[in-house]
């Protein structure tokens, strides 16, 4: 078999044309069996485990304009500046609020200059009504016999309306006192509410300017919609993490995505190495950690969707920093198939709004040793070759 096999490789090895002008060289090969290790590669960048996130602060407006950000990678130090939001909208409601806070405190010291001059006058009142009331006293107290009738019972009467008006006086004065007391509790009120407005705004505005809590270095956060990291002039909402402050002592690991066309591909616990681009040469151990059940959209303008697949290191080097690039290999089981060599295949060809001329292959084909195609339905590929599911028996020759 070896021997026919061998003649049937020089018989077919001469030179033929080339698409691109020149010779091309033409190997036969037979269809056989063997195991398939097909391999999913991804790229994503490191992580810390564990991490402290600047968030936009909660604010009674939904929308804040980054002023000013840190650049990507900085070490700071405790209480430096990691994020600036820009605070205009805030500043003018301050100042009106302190503007308000002065026509509270005109308005209080104006209710207790009135209240003052308007108990003094029904005080007044009331002291005159006593005096008036101690006059008709006095008279009413002259012994009947020596007045007329008539003169006597004036003086009765005037003494009655006289305790008449001094009760109306002193029910009047407490009355003043009690709006008095009830009108300066409310301009006191809006006096409160008006400092507590200021101290509100000036909290914010302070808020508004977030600073490092320890030592430790500063990794601008993604975008969620844009694809990119943050930068001076983004517009956000209250909630976003915009920089975060990884702890560089806990241990490292890697945030990739998986393609949604690769669902199934990729599970928790799949083994693999990761190797960060900047050492190509020292690949580390890595394990799939967590694999989000839904793909989400990348971007806004992309229709693709891809899960978010977390991987544990083996080990944490000293010169991992958050942030680098990491190519990950994971290893799928082998799987025992009849393979054929990538050489002679011919993909299928499509892609968005492609539609197939006369001769263009629909679906993927194999060539066979006299030049024709057939179709075939391919498995999982190593390096090597692919699996072919449906199409090619074992035992015949390919051509590639």
């Amino acid at each position: 078999m070896k021997r026919w096999l061998l003649v049937l490789l020089v018989a077919c090895s001469g030179p033929s044309s080339s698409p691109h002008g020149g010779a091309e060289t033409v190997r036969l090969v037979k269809v056989g069996k063997r195991d398939v290790r097909d391999r999913v590669l991804l790229t994503g960048e490191l992580k810390a485990a564990s991490a402290l996130d600047m968030a936009v602060p909660r604010t009674d407006s939904w929308q804040l304009s980054i002023r000013w950000l840190v650049e990507d990678g900085t070490t700071v130090k405790a209480g430096d500046k990691l994020v600036e939001f820009d605070n205009s909208a805030f500043t003018k409601e301050l100042d009106q609020k302190k503007l308000n806070l002065r026509d509270a405190e005109t308005a209080l010291h104006g209710a207790e200059a009135l209240g003052r001059i308007d108990i003094a006058s029904k005080q007044t009142e009331l002291d005159q009504a006593k005096l008036a009331l101690a006059k008709a006293t006095l008279k009413a107290d002259v012994p009947a016999d020596l007045l007329a009738g008539r003169d006597s019972q004036e003086r009765q009467l005037e003494k009655r309306r006289s305790e008449i008006a001094v009760k109306k006086a002193e029910d009047a004065l407490a009355s003043a006192k009690q709006q008095q007391a009830l009108d300066l509790k409310v301009k006191q009120i809006e006096l409160d509410k008006a400092k507590r407005g200021i101290e509100a705004a000036e909290k914010t505005i302070a808020e508004l300017v977030v600073t490092a809590p320890r030592d430790g270095v500063a990794v601008i956060d993604d975008h969620p919609w844009e694809g990119r990291k943050f930068h001076t002039g983004d517009t956000v909402q209250p909630g976003m993490t915009i920089v975060t402050l990884p702890d560089t002592n806990a241990p490292m690991q890697v945030q990739a995505d998986l393609s949604d066309v690769d669902d199934g591909r990729a599970a928790v616990a799949m083994a693999g190495t990761c190797t960060l681009d900047a050492y190509p040469t020292e690949p580390i151990a890595c394990t799939v950690k967590d694999l989000t059940p839904v793909a989400r959209i990348e971007g806004t303008k992309s229709l693709r969707r891809a899960f978010a697949v977390t991987l544990s290191l083996a080990a944490t080097k000293e010169k991992m920093r958050p942030g680098m690039s990491v190519k990950v290999e994971l290893a799928r089981p082998a799987v025992p198939a009849l393979v054929v060599p990538r050489g002679a295949l011919v993909p299928k060809v499509e892609g968005p709004g492609f539609t197939p001329g006369p001769g263009v292959n629909k679906q993927p084909q194999v060539r066979l040793s006299d030049g024709s195609l057939r179709d075939v339905t391919v498995g999982p590929c190593d390096a090597q070759g692919c699996a072919i599911e449906k199409g090619i028996s074992e035992g015949e020759v390919v051509r590639l």
